[in-house]
């Protein structure tokens, strides 16, 4: 049996990156591949029961004591075993700190790119760029979710590209879902709900969405975000901006939630202001619920499985473009593309190519 240490940073459920190697972990003949991961502890709900219940272990270090000594105290640790295969390295962070021990031990390394940006900071983005640095010389095999992650983290590197998977058919729009998310928040059938998915967070831009729904200039209009924030100044932040514009009526926080695929049918439009990614997981599943996707021009164009995507400039003199066309695309789109899983099946995203592309990067 092939063994994988992964390197996620984080196990959380919000996390994309987890996202991604769930659906992939899944879908494995986990006789032949196993998953182990190796990660700090920041006290989110995480993936660790159901990572148990498929086989797997997981190793974590409290978020107060994820020093490099520790880290490269575990790892070792960890490699010396003789158990790994492959040791999958995902998030710039301290973690990379490692890859230099997996040559000693006789375990290829994987450096996965999943952004286009190092960070959202610049002291975090000179930061994460310093982490990088050994990833050129003990990454034996480097991978990115879209060619925009790839040149960005290995820029002048080979790399395989390997798009992101989900289990789209489970995303697929359902009236008695849109109905009951509905009712439960009370929105009426004559409102037309503009959705966002993911952590509230400075990347994912959900200040920008507030005030591109001020400019909407019908007074249907409704906005749900669905996630939790990094930290309670970053919510408060969020919601402040909220009050201002008066808007507290129209914009709905659900926190996070267990259930998300439900929540995709009863969005009637969905928006993606990020700053940067690398291939937006919460882009696919509104795509394959049959949404329309307004997204920021720094996500990578390969996101466009559908046709149903619109790209748009995220900079301050462009919200009353993307007030624009949302109150178009709801004028003219009256449902949602009941054609959108058969597109995403024809595409580079179907899931038996991903999971041949997956295997074949763990030489099985």
């Amino acid at each position: 049996m092939i063994r994988v240490l992964h390197l996620p940073d984080s196990i959380e459920k919000r996390n994309g990156r987890m996202s991604v190697v769930m659906s992939i972990y899944r879908k494995l003949d986990r006789s032949k591949i196993q998953f182990d991961f190796a990660c700090t502890d920041y006290g989110f709900e995480n993936f660790e029961d159901e990572i148990k219940e498929l086989g797997g272990n997981v190793y974590k270090i409290p978020s107060n004591e994820n020093s490099f000594k520790n880290i490269k105290s575990m790892v070792n640790d960890l490699l010396r075993t003789g158990r790994y295969s492959f040791l999958h390295y995902h998030a710039l962070s301290k973690w990379g700190c490692t890859l230099g021990m997996a040559n000693k031990y006789h375990v290829k390394t994987i450096v996965h790119s999943h952004a286009t940006e190092l960070s959202d900071t610049l002291f975090k983005s000179i930061r994460n760029r310093i982490f990088s640095l050994n990833i050129f010389n003990n990454g034996d095999k480097l991978v990115a979710v879209s060619p925009e992650a790839g040149k960005k983290l290995f820029i002048f590197k080979k790399y395989t590209y390997i798009p992101n998977m989900i289990n789209y058919k489970k995303y697929a729009f359902n009236k008695n879902n849109r109905l009951n998310i509905r009712e439960k928040y009370g929105i009426e059938e004559n409102d037309v709900l503009i959705g966002n998915v993911g952590r509230l967070s400075i990347q994912k831009n959900q200040e920008y969405a507030i005030k591109c729904l001020k400019h909407i200039k019908q007074s249907n209009f409704k906005l749900m975000f669905v996630g939790d924030a990094d930290n309670n100044q970053q919510i408060k932040k969020i919601k402040d901006l909220v009050l201002s514009l008066g808007l507290d009526s129209k914009v709905i926080f659900t926190g996070m939630v267990t259930d998300v695929e439900r929540y995709y049918s009863a969005f009637d439009i969905f928006w993606l202001p990020s700053l940067y990614e690398g291939m937006p997981t919460v882009g696919i599943e509104a795509q394959a619920n049959g949404l329309y996707v307004l997204v920021s021009e720094a996500v990578s164009k390969n996101l466009d499985i559908t046709g149903n995507v619109r790209f748009l400039e995220i900079k301050e003199d462009n919200i009353e473009n993307w007030a624009n066309l949302t109150e178009s695309l709801v004028k003219t789109v009256k449902s949602h593309d009941v054609s959108a899983i058969t597109k995403i099946e024809n595409s580079e995203f179907n899931s038996k190519k991903v999971i041949e592309q997956w295997k074949k990067l763990y030489e099985v």
